[in-house]
């Protein structure tokens, strides 16, 4: 029996790890895509993503609608609030900042989630924590400070931004963490994107952004961070974590800012300024720090 059932558990975790190969892949090439929609704002960016995988998503949700509660749709309220600032802060750093800082930036959601737990809920974070915090805040003020050192077309705004994002995914996470529990995946994902795509008319209205009126290659980017990022690269990550332990995703998703990086550079001749090297390193090796002690439950959105 244990003979038979180690053969097909080998062929689970192998399959495991080309899904995740994929996912990572595709949710990589989110920064790339943003930059392909030359004609889209990212107030209209961020709208599109939220709106349109909210109704994509609906005809799957209908069974976990029928059990929403009051408490749910507050919940997936707040966590719709922080999803759209996350998506308007990091979409819009992508135009200010390489596409290097952007990623290392909005990837210190692990730390935030971190700190925000032992802030509000006394969470107990070990030593070794601790230095992966320290290390890594380091390093994103090391990647901060090439946005001056650089020149060109980075700023510190466009950092800054990035690192707002990576702040607001923490806390979309931990808002929902319970709603996600009782309502389903699918259902708290149309209810949450939905409300995110509502609060973001909002200043849309307020700033007049045009949300159609695009080319065709904003449109195919557009509709590629849909299918991909958002709803595929996503789906498919998180649906690893069946077969493979969270830690290990999670240390696996640190590759993503060295492809998506690598991509910028062979699409784009993109080079981050020589400060991003040690910075990325830095924030990376202290997230890996703080994956170790604490273990996701599920990945965030980029």
């Amino acid at each position: 029996m244990d003979l038979a059932s180690d053969p097909a558990r080998e062929r689970s975790l192998r399959f495991a790890w080309v899904l995740l190969a994929a996912g990572m892949l595709v949710a990589s090439s989110s920064a790339i895509l943003v930059r392909y929609a030359v004609d889209a704002e990212p107030l209209a960016l961020s709208f599109w993503r939220c709106a349109a995988a909210s109704l994509l998503l609906l005809p799957f949700s209908l069974r976990d609608l029928r059990a929403v509660r009051r408490r749910e749709v507050i919940v997936c309220a707040i966590a719709g609030l922080f999803l759209a600032i996350h998506f308007a802060t990091w979409i819009a750093s992508i135009g200010l900042t390489t596409v290097a800082a952007a990623v290392l930036l909005v990837s210190l959601t692990p730390v935030f989630v971190a700190l925000t737990a032992w802030l509000l809920f006394k969470d107990r974070l070990p030593t070794r924590g601790w230095i992966g915090i320290v290390v890594a805040l380091a390093g994103s003020g090391v990647v901060l400070a090439g946005a001056d050192a650089s020149g060109g077309e980075v700023t510190i705004v466009g950092n800054v931004l990035a690192l707002i994002g990576g702040a607001t995914a923490g806390w979309y996470l931990m808002a929902g963490a319970d709603a996600r529990r009782r309502l389903g995946i699918v259902g708290y994902s149309v209810i949450t994107y939905g409300i995110a795509a509502l609060l973001l008319l909002v200043p849309i209205a307020i700033d007049r952004t045009p949300l159609t009126g695009f080319g065709r290659t904003t449109w195919l980017a557009i509709a590629g961070m849909i299918a991909g990022p958002q709803l595929l690269g996503h789906t498919v990550i998180n649906f690893t974590l069946r077969a493979l332990d969270t830690t290990s995703v999670s240390v696996a998703l640190l590759a993503e800012p060295v492809i998506a990086t690598f991509l910028a550079w062979v699409l784009f001749t993109e080079v981050p300024s020589l400060l991003v090297y040690p910075g990325g390193l830095a924030i990376l090796g202290g997230i890996f720090t703080v994956t170790m002690v604490r273990r996701p439950q599920e990945i965030p959105p980029e």
